[in-house]
């Protein structure tokens, strides 16, 4: 019998492994990847992360842990280099390659390993999983299962299939630049790397290059102290407890402070624009205030807009289009067995604690490190505020207090 079993290996639950392995319980992770990989095609080289390293998986949770950022620093003899370095933000491939580094030292990580189906017994779970390789089946006892499934990209049905979501840029990147012309749909930070990688890549001297956002400006992420306090655990439980209406109102009034692009990313995609020589410039595009509706394709693709102010149609011909569309849960078949309730479409409701609520009730819990925004707001997928998140997770799952959580972390009073 296990404790807790986790559905995926994404960052949450390889740093909810990390803080249950100097614990008592009883853990098990699966995902059907070969190995641990995050978001692979969006490996811009330069590109940063937009959170501190301090907010790695363990260390505002437990410092002394061997599984912090700045001990994998030390086990690759890098951490006096990082010192001299004096910056709290690190490379997109550095923090990738620091989650790769535990990812290979916790046992109760299984990958290559799918899990096929949950089945409630009454007092547990039973944890159906098969070998990719193989196909061999084992089943798995457990009082508790965690989803980590996390999201899928989501790209309109009116595009083409021939459309590249932003999570396949890098292995298409040398198939786009053999192309005339590029086409990049989306506001956020991953359009813009995007653009920013392709305005400074060796490229073809005809190459042009397009960027088509519906916003009439490109907003700058909230990088406030005090406006970034809403990715704290005060903030987080103060909204978990608001209605669901003034929750989904909450949620639409956050895209700056989740989707807003780094001013160091703007600054130097505007730095680059400026050095561009004119012949360059007039096959550069930022096209602002376009809705698109539909992205055909014969032998080009076609990109049908719709201007947002002036209410006129528009069209681009291209060949090829990066679709930076954002995500959208990636939700199990086998949950709608598990008498889940939901409180939106897609949106499970979730306490404080994570707990997935059933309409059943048990003393066996499912949780969830994916599929929360609606339950906890702006917080749901910033990595800083997954600590936090498995600490009570584990706490309630041990019945007590394995990990201290912080109450007063902001000066901010919400309620």
């Amino acid at each position: 019998m296990y404790d807790l079993i986790g559905v995926g290996i994404g960052p949450m639950n390889l740093g909810l492994s990390a803080l249950a392995h100097p614990t008592p319980l009883r853990t098990l992770f699966f995902d059907e990847s070969e190995q641990f990989s995050w978001h692979p095609g969006m490996m811009i080289k330069d590109s940063m992360m937009q959170t501190s390293f301090i907010s790695d998986l363990v260390t505002l949770a437990d410092p002394t842990s061997p599984f912090t950022y700045l001990n994998y620093l030390r086990s690759i003899n890098r951490l006096h280099t990082f010192y001299f370095y004096e910056k709290l933000l690190i490379s997109r491939q550095e923090y990738n390659a620091y989650l790769k580094w535990v990812s290979t030292q916790l046992e109760d990580l299984h990958f290559s390993t799918r899990v096929i189906d949950i089945q409630d017994t009454g007092d547990s779970y039973e944890v159906l999983v098969e070998e990719v390789a193989t196909g061999k089946r084992t089943t798995y006892e457990t009082r508790n299962v965690v989803l980590g499934t996390g999201s899928k990209p989501s790209i309109p049905e009116s595009f083409d299939s021939g459309v590249i979501h932003n999570t396949q840029y890098v292995m298409q990147k040398d198939t786009i630049l053999q192309q005339e012309k590029l086409s990049i749909v989306g506001s956020g930070q991953s359009a813009a790397e995007i653009f920013l990688d392709l305005l400074t890549s060796d490229r073809p001297e005809t190459f042009e290059l397009e960027w088509i956002s519906r916003s009439t400006i490109f907003e700058t992420l909230e990088t406030g102290k005090l406006g970034e306090e809403i990715f704290s655990p005060s903030y987080v439980r103060y909204f978990n407890s608001l209605p669901l209406t003034t929750r989904q109102e909450a949620v639409a009034k956050f895209t700056r402070s989740q989707n807003g692009i780094s001013p160091e990313t703007l600054q130097a995609i505007y730095e680059h624009l400026y050095d561009l020589a004119p012949d360059e410039e007039a096959r550069v595009h930022i096209r602002a205030n376009l809705e698109v509706d539909a992205i055909t394709r014969d032998s080009h693709f076609t990109i049908n807009m719709r201007h947002t102010e002036l209410n006129d149609q528009r069209t681009s011909k291209t060949g090829a289009v990066v679709a930076a569309t954002g995500f959208i849960p990636s939700l199990p078949r086998f949950i709608s067995r598990l008498d889940i309730a939901f409180e939106a479409e897609n949106a499970w409701k979730v306490d404080a604690n994570y707990r997935i609520s059933r309409t059943v009730s048990t003393n066996h819990h499912l949780y969830a490190t994916t599929n929360l925004e609606l339950s906890h707001g702006p917080a749901a997928d910033n990595l800083g505020m997954s600590v936090s998140r498995n600490q009570l997770i584990l706490n309630d799952v041990a019945g007590k207090e394995l990990y201290p959580v912080e109450q007063h972390a902001t000066f901010t009073t919400f309620t």
